[in-house]
């Protein structure tokens, strides 16, 4: 290894510490001062550097750090080596399964998911130094009052629970794929409208402060709400439906075409107090839907997207205001509003409506999640909205509280008020903890204001076992 250091010119010292550190800092010192400027009026361009360490002196650096951790020592890894993505792209692009659903259990517990629906599934469950493979989940979140755990196992069957591991107050039978057929459909469009699939995953969960309803959204079926009734947990599908336009979707079928669902980047998210839904598809959205109005669920807004496709949405904790986020390739728009200023809105696509906010104009978001004011100083909180490898915390106004890369797409965050922790998982198979009430100096990444982040695991499949950083 010190041979290979030596051959790029980095000192025989302990391996690579002091360019590893120096040459790092010096990129990140330059780019966070240049973001900066931006989110301060100063500039109107940011002028990044790239890292440009090599791969072979990365290679040697996880070396240590993988063989700290077989010593028992992966908590000292950052002591020594400043943890970073860029100089690991090239390997990252051969391949790998990323990280997708996330949650905060305890000060130092965590459960994140490995893999997709399309490839093999790794439930690791995290707790203190230790790393284990724990019974697989296809997905599970927390209520944002912490008060219910939803998981979903791989048959579909979904529970409810006051916590990981604990003893479920409710169990749900897998959803067949009955439970989404639109109702009200004419018999000649049921006829042309082929059944969706039985399956065992979705791509978002949500689950009310209640614990009274759940919202399950998936590409190749739909978004279907489940409510506690009486009689039991009863489905409802929201989309796609005839009140939503499904007959004039299906009006450009051809003769002898039938219907199927194939919804490209559905998303969905549930207020925390369980009145609204909000969600769209690359082809339709965004929507606002009132679930509590006396008929049942009822349209409450359509909301025009500023950029080319809709591709995520999050309430803030009161469930008084909604984000909206549409991309055009790794970019995209924000925008936020207040939910009761937007009743009986249909804005169009690319038009600001004075209850449209924008409040980010570069990201593509791909997980977002909402962060109080114990976590903030701000009031009212702050949505935080995970990208292509850059999270931004701003509030509804449109005020930048910080912004930090942590490197490839966001798969999930969870945001815990209790441990006052922030979890992002990401298709890198990096999964960061960050504290946002200690500032990150010096900065060790592009960033404004950036968080402490306090370790970072690698679930990568070239290493015998998960490392921590």
């Amino acid at each position: 290894m010190r041979n290979i250091l030596r051959k790029f010119g980095f000192g025989p010292k302990q391996p690579g510490f002091s360019d590893w550190n120096r040459l790092g800092r010096s990129v990140a010192r330059h780019n966070a001062t240049q973001l900066e400027g931006f989110h301060e009026g100063r500039i109107d361009e940011p002028s990044m550097q790239e890292d440009t360490r090599p791969p072979e002196l990365a290679e040697a650096v996880l070396a240590e750090v993988v063989r700290l951790n077989a010593e028992g020592q992966g908590s000292k890894a950052r002591d020594h080596f400043d943890p970073a993505y860029a100089p690991f792209v090239a390997q990252l692009q051969k391949g790998g399964r990323g990280l997708k659903f996330c949650a905060i259990l305890g000060e130092d517990e965590f459960l994140v998911n490995q893999g997709t629906s399309h490839a093999k599934r790794t439930t690791w469950h995290i707790k203190g130094e230790r790393i284990t493979e724990a019974e697989t989940l296809s997905g599970f979140a927390w209520s944002r009052n912490r008060q219910h755990f939803l998981a979903v196992d791989t048959s579909g069957r979904i529970t409810l629970s006051p916590a990981y591991g604990a003893v479920p107050t409710d169990i749900i039978s897998p959803l067949t794929g009955a439970a989404f057929i639109p109702t009200g459909m004419p018999e000649a469009l049921r006829e042309r409208y082929q059944p969706p699939i039985d399956k065992g995953s979705y791509s978002h969960l949500a689950v009310s402060d209640d614990g009274r309803k759940i919202l399950l959204c998936d590409d190749e079926r739909g978004i279907c709400l489940l409510r506690k009734t009486a009689t039991g947990w009863q489905p409802e599908l929201l989309y796609p439906s005839i009140k939503l336009g499904l007959a004039e979707q299906m009006a450009d079928l051809e003769d002898g075409e039938t219907f199927s669902v194939h919804l490209d980047m559905s998303h969905s998210a549930l207020s925390p107090d369980g009145r609204y839904a909000a969600f769209g598809t690359q082809d339709d959205g965004h929507y606002l839907i009132d679930l509590d109005t006396p008929g049942g669920s009822d349209l409450h807004a359509k909301l025009g997207y500023l950029s080319e496709y809709p591709h995520d949405a999050c309430f803030s904790d009161d469930s008084a205001f909604v984000t909206f986020n549409s991309c055009h390739f790794y970019n995209g728009v924000t925008f936020a509003s207040n939910i009761a200023e937007t009743k009986g809105l249909d804005t169009p696509p690319y038009e600001e409506h004075p209850a449209q906010k924008v409040v980010n104009t570069y990201l593509r978001v791909y997980a977002s999640a909402y962060l109080p004011q114990s976590m903030t100083g701000e009031p009212s909180g702050a949505f935080l909205l995970a990208g292509s490898g850059i999270a931004t915390c701003v509030t509804a106004e449109g005020k930048v509280l910080w912004e930090l890369e942590f490197g490839s797409s966001a798969g999930s965050v969870d945001v815990c008020p209790k441990t006052g922790r922030i979890l992002i998982s990401s298709y890198s198979g990096m999964l960061h903890l960050l504290d946002p009430a200690k500032r990150q100096q010096p900065p060790l990444a592009i960033s404004y204001k950036p968080p402490l982040e306090t370790h970072r695991w690698l679930f990568w499949e070239r290493l015998e076992r998960p490392v921590v950083w």
